[in-house]
């Protein structure tokens, strides 16, 4: 079996620049929407009664990675193209954001934390396939 050669297609520099003004709007909003859902979590917290401590903690952290899935999600339903690519983008950069969180905060918080929020690095991961999964055809 052969593989057969995808046409080319010229774009015009008007589409590439409207793809690339896409695509980090994209990124962009994908961070404000981790951010919106971990702020959710932190604003019902005090409704469900979590004070401070280990479980308003772990509260915190469990809507941190669900805000990351949501965030990964977004990208890649919404990208203009390469959807894979803007998730795997968003991903990196919430990485990067939760090791240096772990190097530098590491000492602030019980260790518990620290290792689970770099654990779930690979489930945040799984929102890169839920938004490809479920793009608009």
């Amino acid at each position: 079996m052969t593989a057969v050669p995808l046409p080319s297609v010229p774009m015009s520099s008007l589409s590439t620049a409207k793809t690339v003004v896409l695509s980090v709007l994209c990124v962009v909003v994908a961070l404000f929407v981790l951010g919106m859902v971990s702020g959710a979590g932190g604003w019902i917290a005090p409704w469900v009664g979590l004070g401070q401590g280990a479980g308003r903690l772990a509260w915190d952290l469990g809507w941190t990675v669900l805000g990351g899935v949501a965030a990964t999600a977004f990208a890649a339903r919404y990208a203009p193209a390469w959807p894979y690519v803007h998730g795997g983008v968003v991903w990196a950069l919430i990485a990067a954001a939760s090791v240096f969180a772990a190097w530098d905060l590491g000492s602030d918080y019980p260790y518990w934390f620290v290792v689970t929020l770099l654990v779930s690095l690979p489930v945040q991961a799984v929102g890169i396939w839920l938004g490809a999964r479920y793009r608009p055809r």
